[in-house]
């Protein structure tokens, strides 16, 4: 179950209302009948989330000699108006996959997701203490994720962990890592989490940070990118037949891509403020390849 900034940006307006229309769609809370002070609770922490992340994401600024009232500082005044995060509530049932006659050598164990990397700036993840699924990768660059050097992540009670996204990544022109992680399976156990996305506003062009590159006369790593144009291809191409999965790679300085030209057209096509139709925008969208 997911739950965004509504596109009025008012909790308090129906879910279907046309102003809570926006990229990421509307939400659909259930009723108070149907779930008693739901709604109310979970607006209640998606809110304090998003004050959490503002003060994280202020503190990383910080760790990079951005001050505040600079210049280099507005994306994040910025992001604590507009962010477009969101909060998904998991549930994985245990998966009972290990009948010799079932394991293959060599596969990874069954999983609960797949090896990825968080699209937005950071995430608050909220683990279940009794399930210990979540794994990092220690290896380098790689959006396939080959290695098999995973590290599970232990929660530990009553704290929260902290993942750094794409867009802290190109942000701070590789400073900040996006770790490849993933999900495994538990035979016996369920698990449930809570991660919450900070993600900037739709129009936020993210690019390095000049005091990570120009000022440090470190090279530029990463070209410009369009959050609402990464989000909307990441979805995409998570859940329809768009037939891309884009990555921080494609926008990396010593790589050739098209996905700079075409974010340059989705942005001109693009209405933010309606929800996204990928057959709408399929002709820009979609691999040439």
């Amino acid at each position: 179950l997911d739950v965004g900034v509504p596109g009025s940006r008012k909790w308090d307006t129906a879910d279907f209302d046309e102003s809570n229309a926006c990229l990421d769609g509307f939400n659909q809370f259930p009723t108070q009948e149907e779930c008693p002070d739901f709604r109310e609770v979970t607006v209640q922490y998606f809110e304090e989330c998003a004050k959490l992340s503002n003060r994280l994401a202020r503190l990383m600024a910080c760790a990079l000699g951005i001050t505040e009232g600079s210049d280099d500082a507005q994306i994040l005044d910025r992001m604590a108006l507009d962010h477009t995060s969101y909060l998904r509530m998991n549930y994985y049932p245990p998966c009972d996959m290990n009948d010799a006659s079932t394991v293959i050598p060599d596969d990874p164990p069954p999983l609960g997701i797949s090896p990825h990397r968080d699209a937005g700036f950071l995430t608050i993840l909220l683990q279940d203490d009794d399930c210990h699924s979540l794994q990092v990768a220690r290896f380098e660059d790689s959006d396939l994720g080959r290695d098999n050097s995973w590290v599970t992540v232990n929660p530990i009670p009553g704290a929260v962990t902290i993942n750094t996204g794409d867009m802290a990544m190109i942000w701070s022109n590789g400073t900040f890592r996006a770790p490849l992680h993933r999900v495994l399976t538990d035979p016996t156990k369920k698990r449930y989490s809570s991660p919450f996305f900070y993600n900037p506003g739709y129009n936020e062009l993210i690019s390095p940070l000049d005091c990570c590159c120009c000022e440090k006369k470190k090279e530029i790593k990463y070209r410009p990118c369009l959050w609402g144009y990464f989000r909307a291809l990441r979805f995409a191409g998570d859940l329809t037949d768009l037939g891309v999965e884009i990555q921080t790679s494609h926008f990396k300085m010593d790589t050739t891509s098209d996905h700079i030209e075409k974010q340059d057209e989705f942005q001109k096509a693009v209405n933010f403020e309606e929800n996204f139709n990928v057959e709408k925008y399929r002709s820009i969208l979609e691999s040439k390849d």
